[in-house]
């Protein structure tokens, strides 16, 4: 049986039912396609907002001075929580413990909670005065209280001309004898140069650390070349060697000394070490007076002062306490900065 033809009233519904939803189809390709879009980028950015950070390995700083690790813990992307513990026998400022604990692997920029000591440990200042000053020094690390051995540091050494007390003789001292201090306090020293002025004799340093006995000769107006020698001992490291000319010897004001000084090249850069610095005067510099200061965590100090020509060499020891800053200063204008940092962890 054959179909029969369609009227032009079917021909033309069927028409228009065909351009009816021709656009309609479009319009639900365009919302699917934008969907699809929308849902890929939605997905890509979740992923970028809620990816994990890296992993870091946390750091053991259980019996470390908090102030040293700080810094270093922030610059690893750790957000330190501090709680303090009352303590009388442990000192100031000791992380007692952490969590998470050292060698976990965390992701960056968690949190490490630490415990750290807050002491209530008094020590009595010694009195120094009288006493040279290396003795001095060392009476400040040998202290005792509560049956535990405690030290105080020290802060600024301070030379003036004196006529009556021999050099290299503590004059003062800031606290005072008696006071009772937190073994986190600096002492101040204020010592004798002896004569600076007419006939002078030449100190005896040998056995003395560079960073002791270079204030005493610069006082004295005199001008200070070290040679310095590498040593496989740890604990001569500082130490002067020998002198030129020798204890006793007449000496004026301007006339150069020579002391000879070892240095141990660390294998780990300890919190306080002594290091070397090496530098050359370029050619094309004017002459003049090259000095070098030293920024750490003790006072600010000179460790380097002569009249040098273009082409001479630089080469001294200091003693670093933390991360330091040594400023080479021609004609009181800096003109190099090195840096010397001790390992973080």
């Amino acid at each position: 049986m054959q179909d029969q033809p369609q009227s032009h009233d079917e021909r033309e519904k069927a028409r228009f039912d065909f351009t009816y939803f021709r656009p309609v189809g479009r319009i639900a390709l365009i919302f699917f396609v934008g969907l699809s879009f929308y849902l890929f980028v939605s997905t890509i950015t979740l992923l970028l907002l809620t990816k994990p950070d890296r992993e870091v390995k946390v750091p053991d700083v259980v019996g470390r001075q908090f102030v040293d690790v700080v810094n270093g813990l922030v610059r690893k992307g750790f957000k330190p929580e501090v709680r303090f513990q009352e303590v009388y026998d442990i000192t100031n400022g000791t992380v007692l413990g952490q969590y998470p604990e050292g060698g976990e692997i965390v992701y960056e920029g968690g949190a490490l909670k630490l415990l750290v000591s807050r002491s209530v440990l008094y020590v009595d200042v010694p009195n120094l005065t009288g006493i040279e000053l290396p003795f001095a020094v060392n009476k400040l690390k040998n202290l005792h209280s509560h049956n535990r051995s405690v030290s105080l540091a020290t802060g600024a050494i301070t030379y003036i001309p004196s006529d009556k007390t021999a050099e290299n003789i503590v004059l003062d001292q800031s606290p005072k004898a008696g006071d009772r201090v937190t073994p986190d306090r600096r002492v101040n020293i204020l010592v004798s140069a002896g004569k600076i002025e007419g006939d002078l004799l030449m100190p005896d340093v040998a056995g003395q650390s560079v960073d002791l006995c270079l204030d005493l000769l610069l006082s004295k107006g005199l001008s200070v070349e070290e040679e310095v020698v590498e040593t496989g001992l740890p604990e001569r490291s500082g130490l002067v060697e020998s002198q030129r000319p020798e204890k006793g010897a007449a000496v004026k004001r301007g006339d150069a000394v020579r002391i000879k000084v070892s240095y141990y090249k660390p294998v780990e850069q300890m919190y306080r070490a002594y290091e070397r610095v090496q530098y050359e005067v370029s050619k094309g510099d004017d002459p003049g007076l090259y000095e070098a200061y030293v920024e750490d965590d003790s006072p600010r100090r000179i460790v380097y002062s002569r009249m040098m020509q273009p082409g001479q060499k630089m080469d001294f020891a200091f003693h670093r306490n933390g991360n330091a800053r040594v400023l080479i200063v021609y004609n009181k204008k800096n003109v190099k900065t090195l840096r010397f940092n001790a390992d973080e962890f």
